[in-house]
């Protein structure tokens, strides 16, 4: 019978599964984001939030179980003070966890674990793709999607196309939801979010030249811009 069922041993020894967990939270901390496995990154997070509340506590002995734990003190201390100025304000929920697929061989499935709200946020790098990917067709630099159908009341239509009509309509209210709370959350204005998305669109546009492939299928780019 299985006891003691409050934390994951992840088929691995006391001692083993301490170290490792030692090594992958320190490396979390210098770096922001790590790919593992799904159990460990659960498991992982436990640990690396309870690292930020105790750099939180701004006193020594938070500063003592910090420092008992992680490795590499020198480098990994400075950096888990600044997560804990980062999340000044916010009382838990520190990591992001990605699911990302099976790993081939063992068909493992794989996961990113992330600190939030930091410079290499995924989720706010992929919200600026998207944001990009839109400015871009508007200036026909990527292929315009189905050109799309206005709720017209005069004009009879069948249940697949109110359906479809009804559909787009949600996905812009849902994507302007979508874009007040990364607002919201990041706390910057508009403005500094059209300059990531200018600097997001100047990285796609020097690729699609360098390569000479257009984006999606789209017309590729030549050396002159045309």
């Amino acid at each position: 019978m299985h006891h003691g069922k409050h934390f994951r041993r992840l088929n691995k020894k006391w001692s083993h599964r301490v170290a490792m967990l030692r090594n992958m939270t320190t490396s979390l901390i210098l770096q922001g984001r790590i790919k593992t496995t799904l159990p460990k990154a659960k498991e992982l997070r436990r640990v690396a939030e309870r690292m930020v509340t105790y750099a939180k506590r701004q006193d020594e002995k938070g500063k003592q179980l910090a420092r008992a734990f992680l490795r590499e003190h020198p480098e990994s201390l400075p950096k888990l003070y600044e997560l804990a100025e980062r999340f000044k304000t916010r009382p838990g929920g520190y990591t992001r966890i990605w699911k990302f697929g099976n790993r081939y061989g063992d068909n493992a499935p794989m996961a990113i674990i992330e600190y939030i709200d930091g410079p290499q946020d995924l989720k706010y790098n992929l919200f600026l793709k998207s944001l990009a990917y839109k400015q871009l067709q508007k200036e026909n630099m990527v292929p315009l999607p189905v050109e799309k159908d206005k709720l017209n009341l005069n004009k009879k239509m069948t249940k697949d196309e109110f359906k479809k009509v009804m559909n787009r309509n949600q996905a812009e209210s849902k994507f302007q939801r979508k874009l007040n709370k990364v607002l919201a959350g990041k706390n910057i204005t508009r403005e500094e979010l059209n300059a990531d998305v200018d600097k997001e669109m100047e990285r796609i546009i020097s690729l699609m030249k360098e390569t000479n492939i257009g984006l999606y299928g789209a017309k590729p780019v030549t050396a002159d811009g045309k």
